[in-house]
């Protein structure tokens, strides 16, 4: 696992005040650090194999408001580095939200998922209906956007130029053209339709090293299964301090809010 070395974007001149890491486990970044100077930090410890003050690093960049997927991506090596495969899913499921074409931050996922603990068996997809999904979730929501606006607009041109047609031959082949753009236009709204659920579904990892998930909102309920570290889950309700999770495999129930972290 290497680090991305490209400066981090998004990065503006009222982010480049003085600052300091919060007093806590990791040494404090000297005064006039901006993100840029903490992510080339950063990187220098992860290759010094300081992964403390690399992940110290990466979030005081995070706090400066800066989301970048490099960033996030860096974040999650140095804590897979570290031994926390819950942080480092976490960082690398994020990471995947801003750039979902990023191969190495996919790759890294599926390689910190194979080392957790929970097997957790999801319903197996016939192979075109797996290719499709995995294509739509690794080409990026604003690419799809613009295909079909660019799908809608070349329909409605081409039904447009249908009354201007010198022959019925050109008409009728003007019409074929319509009903295929047409067809691709939907084809992509459905798909940007996709994506759009799949971006505001709500997941969390679960962070702890071993949590039990619970028949109801309180610790004197049942225990029902348990979940470890770098587990996905899906959020369903909240009460107080806990939140309904569910599994792949349809197992439901509540656990601790503070043991998990969204997405």
């Amino acid at each position: 696992m290497t680090t991305r070395r490209r400066r981090a974007a998004g990065v503006v001149a009222a982010l480049a005040a003085a600052a300091i890491l919060a007093p806590g486990g990791h040494a404090a970044a000297p005064e006039g650090r901006t993100p840029d100077d903490l992510f080339a930090a950063g990187n220098a410890a992860y290759e010094e194999e300081r992964y403390d003050d690399a992940v110290a690093a990466y979030q005081k960049i995070l706090g400066f408001g800066v989301g970048d997927p490099r960033v996030l991506y860096n974040l999650g090596n140095a804590w897979f580095r570290l031994g926390r495969l819950g942080p480092a899913i976490l960082n690398y499921e994020r990471a995947l939200r801003l750039d979902p074409a990023d191969r190495e931050a996919r790759d890294n996922l599926e390689l910190s998922r194979g080392l957790i603990r929970d097997r957790v068996g999801e319903p197996e997809l016939q192979y075109p209906i797996r290719v499709v999904k995995d294509t739509l979730e690794a080409v990026p929501a604003p690419s799809i956007a613009w295909l079909f606006l660019a799908f809608l607009w070349a329909t409605a041109a081409a039904a447009g130029a249908i009354p201007l047609a010198g022959s019925w031959i050109r008409r009728r082949l003007l019409a074929y053209v319509v009903v295929a753009l047409g067809l691709l236009a939907l084809t992509a709204g459905a798909a940007l339709l996709y994506r759009g659920r799949q971006d505001a579904a709500s997941i969390a990892i679960i962070l702890e090293d071993r949590v039990d998930v619970r028949s109801g909102p309180g610790e004197e309920n049942t225990i029902l299964f348990t979940v470890h570290e770098g587990t996905r889950v899906d959020l369903r309700n909240s009460l107080e301090r806990w939140v309904q999770v569910s599994l792949p495999n349809g197992l439901s129930g509540w656990v601790p809010t503070a043991a998990l972290e969204k997405v």
